[in-house]
């Protein structure tokens, strides 16, 4: 999935506690990301990863609102609604959902992206406005009354029309991306100029099992009858919803468009709909979201008609298929430049395109790029500060980023090439040179890469020495990837969020000692394959009859030289490799 995020001093809230709290749960964010890239781990791996997230957050919830309540934080009740939302739905849905499908690639990826994005969202609005830094974006969300009567009637709406049993996964949905999907718009307005706004958003695999079927479709692909045919049923589904709001029963329809992702998000970002529910139905994910949105212009796709929408839906359908496309992200203020580098590499690339240095960092988290072009000149947090801020985060450090000026004056590009970016285009070139810049940068890169060495493999010491476990990783660390834990407990958690290719096991430790240690991997169906070299401190021909009779991999003892045992761990390595 190639998504990463690491905490850093921006997303401190000024609390100690919750600070180092929200550091943990990113942390183990990153883990559960490594899981879904290695189709190699188990499920037991993955649901005790899952496990240890969700006892975190728990935690953090309850430890939160206790702080929120001393404060008599005026947001409380909304903050503990939202905490409530994802611990009593989100998660125990997201669980069910893994454990039926048996850990499919699919339920994973829906996990992953769901917490991700809600983990990020929450952390950075919701945490911050409780020491005043912004605001709650969901000071506008319905009453609970009113929002279980809408969940129940798209439930009840689901049912009927495709016989599906779904349940809610979250009440207060954030925009997250749990997979491909289409997006469609719905406008309504009064004879008083008032509007009503309405977003569903349909996995692709829930439309081919739905209305595919339905329709006799074989295609593992959204063509232009199945859109049209989701439109005019999504019309029906809302007018249905629309019986529950007396207010707007008489609003006409003005407007429908299909969205990118990305254009879904901006409308998203400038105001939290009054209503956002995000389901489950066993074939794929829906989400419902509404608000009154009359003050947004401009960030929508063309407007369907009778006329062009057979032409429309080819054009977002094609625009759609950009799974195998190199992903670039547009990050500059001026919406004349991001439309005008949209239209340049969209037919080669898979563009996203924001407006400003936190939505760049938002979407890198949840959709990493191969390329960053970055304006320079941009208000409140310059190109600069944007770049800086990408390098602070670990995993987005070797993203490379092309800066995008319109200055082209000697002193101009040596203020811009002192931050080292990969490059810099100047805007005013024409737009095939920009393009062949492009082009070349990311073939180059293709290049180097396929040139690259393998990963370092990864071996894990298990020693409760403190100077043993740092010996070994200065000996050690600059060829393979070394993580060190004290006891045997904290050894099983280790390899069950971080496979190893070798342990290096203490023999005498208290407690477990490196015998139980090696019984309980081996005790594990998919752990028992990974080989085990004793350390041990005694060289006598009884200490290590003993230690050679549990049948490991090998032996080292502690007190050979340290070029020694790493010309030992170099050989092991390289003949379990041949």
């Amino acid at each position: 999935m190639n998504n990463r995020f690491e905490w850093q001093k921006r997303y401190n809230i000024g609390v100690d506690f919750i600070d180092k709290e929200h550091q943990k749960l990113f942390s183990i964010m990153n883990k559960l990301f490594e899981y879904g890239e290695n189709d190699a781990k188990t499920q037991w791996i993955c649901q005790e990863g899952i496990k240890y997230f969700k006892g975190h957050a728990m935690q953090h919830f309850a430890e939160e609102e206790m702080y929120m309540a001393s404060l008599h934080y005026e947001g409380y009740d909304m903050h503990r609604r939202l905490h409530d939302s994802f611990r009593k739905q989100t998660l125990p849905a997201l669980e069910k959902e893994l454990n039926e499908s048996g850990y499919s690639p699919d339920a994973i990826k829906h996990f992953l992206g769901v917490c991700a994005g809600w983990l990020i969202g929450h952390t950075l609005t919701e945490d911050r406005a409780i020491t005043g830094q912004t605001t709650s974006k969901w000071e506008n969300l319905l009453p609970q009354e009113q929002m279980n009567m809408v969940s129940n009637t798209i439930i009840q709406l689901l049912y009927e029309l495709f016989q599906l049993n779904a349940r809610v996964i979250s009440e207060t949905y954030g925009g997250e991306k749990f997979g491909k999907g289409l997006y469609y718009r719905l406008v309504y307005s009064s004879k008083e100029g008032k509007e009503w706004e309405v977003i569903l958003i349909f996995e692709e695999k829930l439309l081919l099992s739905t209305m595919g079927k339905m329709m006799g479709e074989e295609s593992d692909k959204v063509n232009v009858m199945l859109v049209n045919a989701t439109r005019y049923t999504a019309r029906q589904f809302v007018d249905r919803i629309r019986i529950h709001y007396p207010s707007i029963a008489n609003y006409e329809i003005k407007d429908e468009n299909l969205l990118t992702y990305e254009q879904f998000q901006r409308i998203f970002g400038k105001q939290q709909p009054q209503c956002s529910l995000l389901f489950d139905t066993g074939e794929g994910y829906f989400a419902y979201c509404d608000r009154s949105p009359h003050y947004l212009q401009g960030d929508v796709g063309t407007s369907l008609k009778s006329d062009n929408a057979t032409a429309e839906i080819k054009k977002y359908l094609e625009n759609n298929q950009t799974s195998q496309k190199k992903k670039i992200l547009v990050v500059d203020d001026s919406s004349v430049m991001r439309q005008a580098m949209q239209e340049l590499l969209g037919s080669d690339y898979e563009v996203s395109e924001v407006s400003s240095g936190v939505a760049a960092l938002q979407n890198i988290a949840l959709n990493r790029p191969d390329l960053i072009l970055l304006d320079y000149e941009m208000p409140v947090c310059d190109g600069g500060q944007v770049l800086e801020m990408i390098r602070s985060e670990k995993n987005m450090s070797d993203i490379p980023v092309i800066f995008l000026t319109g200055r082209g004056d000697p002193e101009s590009i040596k203020k811009v090439m002192s931050l080292k970016p990969a490059g810099y285009l100047l805007k005013n070139l024409k737009p095939e040179d920009i393009k062949a810049n492009i082009d070349g940068f990311l073939r180059r890169q293709e290049e180097a890469k396929s040139r690259q060495t393998e990963p370092k493999k990864k071996i894990l010491v298990v020693d409760d020495s403190e100077v043993m476990r740092r010996a070994m990783q200065e000996l050690l660390g600059n060829d393979y990837e070394v993580s060190e834990v004290s006891s045997g407990v904290a050894a099983i958690q280790s390899i069950a969020l971080n496979r190893p290719n070798l342990i290096l096991l203490d023999y005498e430790m208290p407690v477990c000692d490196g015998g139980q240690v090696l019984e309980m991997i081996r005790s594990e169906k998919n752990m028992s394959d990974i080989p085990v070299i004793f350390l041990t401190g005694r060289g006598d021909a009884e200490s290590i009859k003993k230690v050679m009779s549990l049948k490991p991999a090998g032996y080292l003892l502690k007190n050979l030289k340290p070029e020694d045992i790493k010309a030992n761990i170099d050989g092991f390595l390289r003949r379990q490799k041949s």
